[in-house]
């Protein structure tokens, strides 16, 4: 749980690491939807889905899905390059929560929020998992645009400051 959260994923060396998150699963729950330990698979709720990597965890009780959030980026964020893992493999768990829980009955809009924290609430939302279909990419989903550079920041840092691991490290 070293990048729990996107502070972490400031930290060069951890990057390094941990360039994208897994969807952990318990081994039964996966298995009984063909998911296999490393596998792509989507991950759906009533707000919007995610293609994700699994990864079996017998610390995750049956029934149940964790990960740490905010490992996924945009291409080109933070001066990444296109094919880094940050953008091809990490995802984040907000295109499947909403901000606002259903209106009540009179009509009233209430924050889909923790009550103490106000932190959003990722904890409660109910997801439906499936495995990929053959010939489906093997990257996150949803994919966006890259984002341009920001004004005065140098695109095609030297490698010495090119803190990305794996696919999207520099040569």
């Amino acid at each position: 749980m070293a990048m729990y959260h996107s502070w972490d994923s400031q930290n060069a060396w951890l990057r390094q690491i941990h360039t994208h998150n897994y969807l952990f699963v318990n081994p039964k729950t996966a298995g009984r939807e063909g998911i296999t330990d490393g596998g792509w698979m989507w991950v759906e709720s009533q707000w919007g889905k995610v293609r994700c990597m699994c990864r079996y965890s017998e610390a995750v009780e049956p029934g149940t899905v964790w990960t740490w959030n905010a490992i996924g980026k945009s291409k080109g964020a933070w001066n990444l390059t296109p094919d880094a893992n940050e953008s091809q493999r990490g995802f984040l768990l907000n295109h499947l929560i909403s901000e606002e829980l259903p209106a009540s009955a009179e009509g009233a809009h209430i924050s889909n929020s923790d009550p103490i924290t106000g932190q959003a609430a990722w904890y409660d939302v109910r997801v439906r998992i499936y495995k990929t279909e053959a010939g489906e990419p093997e990257e996150t989903f949803p994919q966006f645009k890259a984002v341009p550079a920001a004004p005065g920041v140098q695109a095609n840092l030297p490698r010495w400051q090119a803190w990305f691991a794996g696919k999207g490290m520099q040569k």
